[in-house]
């Protein structure tokens, strides 16, 4: 396996200032992803995009990220992500202002031919361009999260992890705003799609300009444990930090399994309701409710701004009940509960008509959604740290294969029955399943475990 080093020269305030750079590229990230889901109704209108066709779009995209998950995992894991990094948000980025000529007379010419239906040529190119974004930005995780690894101390990697995350909610949360902004001043549907492209492409000479001749990872022996070298400090290969990897217990091959079986339930079922509404709510709420462009985009700004706040609840409250002596396991089972009920509320939303109660429905159902992912996250990170990188990869590859086939059919249904009822009940109700399986199939040993390190 690799181990990581880390050479830092530059004082204790480059570690943040790192993960300040990656925080903006996980923004860059998120909103050439929602840059589409935003601009979805007026592309429909203008090019004859279809439910069925928008599905299909967004289902060919999970499918890509499901392999790029798996192969830059494995790429970033073998050479690390000081070169790796700038590849993949190129490749994102340029596949993301590629998007803005999907119009084009030249598209029409080279992707259309006589007797297509209208539209084809655009349908054609955008199922390009988002299997490519879709390929390339599974490549930031698996880079970001070894970066983070690397130039931070293990008591300073959850504040990293946490700022690196946040970038996801604010580029989902900028997103709207910053096209509707660019419509008012006389821009078209193209400008927001070769202008964040654009910001990628910057974000690759400040990332060599900031890491500079640092080995950000470096393979070592297959055997050879992990080594971090303490922020700030100038150090000699002798003073290194040893931070022991643990092997998989192979004592326990069955726990693993159930452990696998699980998790891989659960983050499938939350991936097929985030999923869903991250793509068609611009769509849901303009073209099926019929809100105008700017109250679409201020709602689904808020949306984001909801699922952020149930994120950072949802931490809050498994602390507090641990603090009030309930056991880790239990309170994970307890906040995993708690955050499926309020994504359950999305399953109320197609019977309550249109007004201030659906958009409530809507809003605590998002707190809900991102609300149970810090709950996988420190499930999975049971997983043995050894194979970790892979085993989380085939985990992520798995939820977007589901997610993704979900998409496909549920686009193929709003067009036929123009309605995206089953739609918001599959959103409510999947993370059902996954509180089921945690309930049901995790292992009992792993829990005695638990309470056995807590009794310590």
């Amino acid at each position: 396996m690799e181990s990581l080093k880390v050479t830092n020269r530059g004082g204790s305030k480059w570690p943040w200032i790192v993960c300040a750079v990656l925080l903006l590229a996980t923004m860059l990230n998120y909103m050439d992803r929602q840059a589409l889901a935003v601009t979805l109704p007026t592309l429909k209108k203008d090019f004859n995009l279809g439910e069925a066709r928008i599905g299909m779009v967004e289902g060919y995209f999970g499918y890509a990220f499901a392999f790029g998950s798996i192969f830059f995992g494995l790429v970033a894991d073998r050479y690390g992500p000081r070169f790796v990094y700038p590849i993949v948000i190129t490749g994102w980025s340029l596949a993301g202002l590629a998007t803005a000529f999907a119009g084009s007379e030249w598209v029409a010419a080279t992707f259309e031919a006589s007797g297509d239906p209208p539209g084809t040529a655009v349908f054609r190119w955008l199922m390009i361009c988002r299997i490519a974004l879709g390929v390339f930005e599974a490549g930031h995780w698996p880079c970001a999260l070894l970066t983070v690894r690397a130039v931070l101390s293990p008591k300073d990697r959850t504040l990293g992890n946490s700022i690196l995350q946040s970038g996801a909610s604010l580029g989902a949360i900028i997103v709207p705003l910053y096209i509707g902004a660019a419509e008012r001043a006389g821009q078209t549907w193209e400008f927001p799609f070769w202008s964040i492209g654009l910001a990628g492409l910057v974000w690759v000479p400040i990332w060599f300009v900031l890491i500079g001749r640092r080995n950000i990872s470096v393979p070592l022996e297959d055997d050879a444990d992990l080594h971090v070298q303490p922020v700030g400090e100038e150090t000699g290969p002798d003073e290194l930090t040893e931070i022991p990897v643990p092997n998989i217990s192979t004592d326990e091959p069955t726990h693993l399994i159930r452990r696998m079986i699980t998790l891989a339930i659960v983050i499938a079922m939350l991936t097929v309701s985030w999923q869903f509404l991250r793509a068609w709510l611009g769509m849901f709420l303009q073209d099926y409710h019929g809100y105008s462009k700017d109250a679409t985009r201020g709602l689904m700004s808020g949306y984001f701004i909801a699922a952020d706040i149930g994120c950072i609840l949802s931490g809050v409250l498994t602390s507090a009940l641990i603090y009030r002596g309930l056991g880790i396991h239990a309170a994970r089972n307890v906040g995993f509960a708690i955050f499926t009920l309020l994504t359950a509320s999305a399953a109320l939303i197609p019977f309550v008509g249109n007004g201030f109660l659906m958009i409530a429905l809507l809003y605590t159902a998002a707190a809900g959604i991102l609300g149970l992912h810090p709950f996988y996250y420190s499930l999975a990170q049971e997983i043995s740290d050894k194979r970790m990188g892979v085993l989380s990869g085939l985990l992520a590859a798995f939820a977007w294969v589901v997610a993704s086939t979900n998409q496909i059919f549920l686009g193929q249904y709003i067009e036929a029955h123009g309605s995206y009822k089953l739609g918001l009940i599959i959103v409510g109700l999947a993370p059902v399943v996954g509180l089921l399986a945690l309930l049901i199939l995790w292992p009992s040993k792993n829990r005695d475990k638990t309470k056995a390190t807590e009794r310590n």
